[in-house]
């Protein structure tokens, strides 16, 4: 009775924790290189060189936090190769 009771809960569960999954990663990929990169521009005392960070740091970020998350959110109809 109990393991038909978990087995119930995983099932009911699994869409929640999927989406909420998904949630967070693409929060994080919005949100993350735009945090990152200020906090490193805000560190650096050299005006040159925050300039710099400023206008290279996001944008390389950004494309490395969307590499990785390719990996982990994929589409309904998308399917990995064998």
């Amino acid at each position: 009775m109990y393991n038909s009771r978990m087995t119930a809960l995983r099932r009911r569960a699994t869409p929640a924790l999927k989406s909420a999954g998904k949630f967070i990663i693409i929060s994080a990929v919005t949100y993350g290189p735009g945090g990152l990169a200020g906090w490193a521009v805000k560190s650096v005392a050299r005006r040159p060189l925050r300039l710099l960070l400023a206008a290279a740091l996001e944008p390389l970020l950004s494309k490395a936090f969307k590499r990785l998350s390719a990996r982990f959110v994929r589409e309904m109809d998308e399917k990995t190769a064998k």
